[in-house]
């Protein structure tokens, strides 16, 4: 099915999760709102921007609209905190680009998933209750209360993430190449249990319980063979595009760093069973850090060393953190933090200055460095350091 395209001024990138709706106290009950379905409509794109993390193009509608997923609406409780959301919607669109070259592709949320039918999907499966015939959640089994019945059978799947991808060109108009689709998986069980007090007052306990990974990856592999065959039958377009599954795995709910993709699924054209899986090696730590330290001692020490230097220009302590990304056990991406309490514009003039000169010194030339300065009123200046590149210093006034 072919749309007509033209070029539009416009760049716009947010991606949003979708949010379950759930029984017996496990989570708050979370509507989503929805938009009425699209009829068939020209379309267009988005231009190029040359920038370094070479972003895919997006495709809007006739009026250059930015289009928004039928799931769209409200994030809340689905995942267990904000930093996980963003590296589950972001990194998905990296693990796209494995498949679906920026160059040749343009990105647009999901358009065949609703956030009807996510909830549904997030429910636990039982063939008894008609809204729970779709759920992908395991069943509640035999306990002898609530609390042993809700621990031995955890809600796993916490999150289902669609991304659509066309290719196509200004005169040919643009088609449907293929869908990405991310499944976001519990590290720690939350849930809660009602008990009736004998003053007949309800009062809610709350648990957790720590899963094991490797069961939580394989039973996210099992739910991902579902999805795929149901999304086959969604569409008469979706029966023969390249589908993409990808596993993430969540942080426990407070973490300060996010969670991490951990495997990926690729199925050709037509392909209904999965074959292989791909193993993903990635995880981000904090500088400093014992798990840093523990991890990759020397690029821990090397923070450590220019935290002390640029403390000591600035004749005082100040709160410097930093978020390292790795792939195979290599730095891929380093952000770095400072919270400063009391200063004037000229010093922050004069200490960017100098972490600038700092971050070329102590860290690799051959990954990305972000240095953002923040003080109680905001922030105040970023550095940004691609490889091959001076840092681009820009300071707020």
């Amino acid at each position: 099915m072919k749309r007509r395209s033209m070029i539009c001024m416009a760049i716009l990138l947010f991606l949003t999760g979708c949010v379950p709706t759930l029984d017996r106290g496990e989570e708050e009950i979370i509507i989503v709102e929805e938009t009425d379905e699209m009829e068939e409509q020209q379309f267009i794109i988005t231009p190029t921007i040359d920038t370094p993390e070479n972003f895919y193009r997006n495709v809007l509608d006739e009026s250059g609209t930015y289009l928004r997923s039928q799931a769209r609406g409200v994030v809340a409780h689905a995942m267990n905190n904000r930093i996980d959301i963003n590296q589950f919607e972001v990194g998905l669109m990296e693990i796209a680009s494995a498949n679906f070259d920026q160059s040749e592709f343009y990105f647009r949320e999901g358009s065949y998933l609703t956030g009807e039918t996510i909830n549904r999907w997030l429910r636990r499966f039982d063939p008894e209750d008609q809204r729970n015939t779709d759920g992908l959640n395991p069943p509640l089994a035999e306990g002898e209360s609530d609390e042993d019945q809700m621990r031995e059978n955890p809600l796993v799947l916490s999150n289902v993430l669609e991304h659509n991808y066309f290719y196509g060109s200004a005169e040919e108009g643009v088609n449907l190449g293929g869908v990405v689709v991310g499944l976001a998986l519990r590290s720690v069980y939350y849930f809660r249990t009602e008990v009736v007090g004998d003053d007949g007052i309800v009062r809610y306990h709350f648990h957790e319980e720590t899963l094991d990974l490797d069961e939580v990856e394989e039973q996210g592999k099992e739910i991902a063979q579902e999805v795929v065959e149901r999304l086959r039958g969604m569409a008469e377009e979706l029966r023969e595009v390249p589908i993409t599954v990808a596993l993430y795995q969540e942080e426990p709910r407070g973490s300060i760093v996010p969670g991490s993709f951990i495997a990926m699924t690729q199925l050709g054209e037509g392909e209904t069973m999965i074959g292989e899986w791909e193993a993903i090696n990635e995880q981000f730590l904090f500088f400093p850090s014992r798990a840093a330290r523990d991890a990759y001692p020397n690029q821990s020490n090397v923070f450590s060393q220019f935290k002390t230097e640029v403390e000591d220009f600035f004749g005082r302590s100040m709160g410097v953190v930093g978020k390292g990304r790795y792939k195979n056990d290599t730095l891929e991406e380093l952000s770095i933090e400072f919270n400063l309490q009391s200063h004037g514009k000229a010093e922050i003039i004069a200490l960017t200055q100098f972490i600038s000169g700092r971050v070329s010194e102590n860290f690799s030339s051959d990954v990305p460095v972000y240095v953002y300065v923040n003080s109680i009123n905001g922030p105040e200046s970023i550095i940004v350091q691609y490889p091959e590149n001076e840092p681009h210093i820009h300071i707020y006034k």
